[in-house]
Order: structure tokens, then sequence, then C-alpha cells
């Protein structure tokens, strides 16, 4: 985890397809991390696993069968664990990477394609993001839809000995419309607050277009002073943009497999246990903004 200070920037692509897996049909969700990278290869797993010979990091997700089915109707409310790994990408992730409209009930906590494997005993554990059962960001079915606003999702950092190293909370306040999360250090202190750039007086998210890969009206979270509220200078000079959770063109294939993937820009200041953290909040997004969709 030590490198993590040295890195300005990630890709964190997920491996798992969505497509045709709702509701109970969803399987725990596995994604790749990749260092000093702007965009998404192709069969991103493979990629890295051929051409290196290794993967920067990869995440093997452990959620039940009650917690995944409520995924549409509760976003972000399921209890899960996020477990990240450093070393060879595991088989079962390069089959997990060309899955797609399977179908299957997954009856434990890792996604089938790890069969009678333990995830845990391939590679090192770097670290982990957790969190219990919650309210979601919302409640509801199709377009009705009720805001929830308290007891929302969150993800705890911890490191491989269940020291809690950071945590990331999602926030609901009088602008209903602008989805925010806050980042807090080891000790609970409040270090970062996320979220989008705002339009109408900051009543409404605002999109942005165009930049390398970004989708268009893509709405990247940037991340921010958490008193001022004010961008925090990136690490990685050469996207000329601020510290940021945006979501990537990860090209026709994986967009129609439902695959998702967000870069993952760091603040300058940010210590190796903040930037581990950050990764959890960008997960924290994924689930509670994304999922919800399949």
């Amino acid at each position: 985890m030590d490198r993590l200070r040295d890195v300005p920037c990630v890709v964190v692509s997920q491996s798992s397809s969505l497509c045709c897996r709702p509701c109970c049909f969803q399987p725990s969700i596995n994604f790749t991390i990749r260092s000093n990278a702007t965009n998404v290869e192709t069969n991103d797993a493979r990629h890295i696993a051929d051409s290196h010979g290794f993967g920067d990091a990869w995440i093997h997700e452990e959620a039940t069968l009650f917690g995944r089915s409520i995924t549409h109707c509760c976003p972000g409310a399921r209890q899960t664990r996020y477990v990240v790994h450093s070393g060879p990408i595991p088989n079962a992730l390069l089959v997990d990477d060309n899955t797609c409209c399977n179908c299957v009930v997954q009856d434990g906590l890792t996604s089938p394609e790890f069969q009678s494997l333990d995830p845990n005993q391939i590679g090192n554990v770097e670290f982990y993001h957790e969190k219990l059962y919650t309210n979601g960001i919302n409640c509801g079915f199709g377009d009705k839809r009720c805001p929830c606003c308290c007891f929302l999702p969150y993800l705890e950092t911890m490191d491989p000995n269940g020291r809690k190293i950071g945590a990331s909370q999602y926030i609901c306040d009088a602008c209903l419309l602008v989805p925010k999360v806050d980042v807090f250090d080891e000790y609970d202190r409040h270090t970062y607050r996320v979220r989008p750039d705002t339009c109408v007086g900051g009543l409404c998210v605002q999109c942005r277009c165009g930049g390398e890969k970004g989708r268009c009206c893509r709405i990247p979270w940037k991340i921010r002073d958490p008193i001022t509220h004010e961008p925090v200078q990136s690490s990685h000079e050469s996207t000329g943009e601020d510290a940021q959770v945006t979501s990537l063109w990860t090209g026709l294939k994986r967009a129609c497999q439902k695959k998702n993937a967000y870069f993952l820009n760091f603040p300058e200041d940010a210590s190796s246990n903040l930037r581990a953290t950050l990764t959890g909040t960008a997960l924290l997004i994924d689930m509670s903004f994304s999922e919800d969709d399949n």
C-alpha cells in the first residue's frame, strides 16, 4: 500500500458484467486497478495479465444474496466488503472479465468465477473497504423514488490487520439534487468533500463534455477542501485537471456489458492511507449511483 503515495492517478475498472443480471441475478462485483492510467484498454484484465505479467491491483467483493438483490430499489444499502489485492490477476478474474449475460444466481459471498477458490488466499491483501446494511441513497422502484437522509451508505477502509485508516460517507443536506461524499482520515478528521460542480445557484449538478476518453455529459466528482469546498490540486500534472473521480467511456463492448470505469486523480498532498480511502470513495459512488440502473 505504501507505493500508493507515489501514484498520481489510477483507473478503477469494473470486471464483472451486469448485463441481464438484475435483482437476485446480480453477482458480487470485481474490479481491476491500473496505476498511472487515464483510460480503459479493451479487455482490461487480460490486457494487464498478458502484456505486463502482473496486475497493479485487483478487487473482489463479498456480498450476500439479499444485499445484492435489493440494489435496484435501495442503491448503496447492502452489506459488503471490497478486498484489494496486489500481485498477479487470478484466472477467475479473467473469466469474470469475459463473462456476459450469465443469469446465474450466486449463492455465496464471492462471484461464481471463483468457485471453490478463496480469493483472500490469492495475492497479498493490501487493504479493504467494508460496510454494514444501511439505507440506500433513495428507496423505491423505477422513477418512484424517495430520497433517504439518515443512516446513509458509507465505506470504511481498513488495513490488512483490521485497523481503520479512513472512511467515505454519503452526505444528505438541503441540496438534495447535488450528491456528495465526505472523506475522513484514520483519526476521523474531515479531510475532503467529493462532489460535482454545480449550477443554478448550487442547486443542480453541472455536466461536462470532452476530455480524453471522457463520457459525453459526464459528471466529474471534484475532490475539495472540506471548509471552502474549492477543488484541491491534482498530483497528476499532465491531465491539467483538479483532483477528482470521473467516469470513463469504456468502449462499446464494455458499455453494453454494463461495466463502469473511473479515473481517480489523487490530491497532491494525499497520504497513502487517504489514497487507499479514495479508491473506496470511487466504489461507493459506483454502488450508489450506477448499479441501480441495472
